[in-house]
């Protein structure tokens, strides 16, 4: 698991400038990638792609995602109450700018997002769902649910309720390799 939090997202996103980045518990971040503070991401997640999280809230990814490249993810949005809305503007005529609306994002586990997706603030994406390249998500994603598009809608559901419910159940996202192997016949 990684975490963009103080030093170490600062030593992070050196690196990233010039590598990939990988870390013991199977990470891989593709470089050029832009990740705000306040992102945590599971273990054995894989960022094929140059990535960017931005805003000022927070953005979980849970364990073995699988992103493509050029995705977005925005976890803040402009203050829409205030008549000026740039912030630059709005100090040069004296005013105080109101600041971002801080609006999490979650993303679960097992999730596979294509590519050029837009994630936008607020938005909860349930475990093993996947999302089909160049989709806007503006809404929420049920677990196990293929969307696709612009907005994004459900395309169809991967398995049926009952097999859903049994899997969520097991939350084998949070196993071992080993057990992973030894319930093999789980995945086949």
């Amino acid at each position: 698991m990684i975490v963009f939090n103080g030093f170490k997202a600062k030593w992070y996103r050196f690196l990233l400038q010039f590598k990939n980045l990988k870390d013991a518990s199977g990470v891989y971040i593709h470089k050029k990638s832009t990740i705000a503070n306040n992102t945590t991401i599971g273990k054995g997640a894989r960022i094929n792609g140059k990535i960017c999280i931005k805003g000022k809230g927070v953005c979980t990814i849970g364990n073995y995602v699988a992103f493509g490249d050029g995705i977005k993810i925005i976890t803040s949005n402009h203050n829409i109450d205030s008549v000026i809305l740039q912030y630059k503007l709005a100090k040069a005529i004296g005013l105080t700018p109101k600041t971002d609306t801080k609006i999490n994002c979650s993303i679960g586990h097992n999730v596979w997002i294509g590519d050029n997706v837009i994630v936008l603030p607020g938005v909860t994406i349930g475990n093993s769902a996947i999302i089909g390249a160049g989709s806007v998500v503006t809404k929420d994603v049920l677990p196990y649910s293929i969307v696709g598009g612009s907005p994004a809608k459900l395309i169809k559901m991967r398995f049926s309720k009952e097999k859903i419910e049994e899997l969520e159940a097991l939350n084998w996202y949070d196993w071992s390799i080993e057990k992973l192997k030894e319930n093999i016949n789980l995945f086949q």
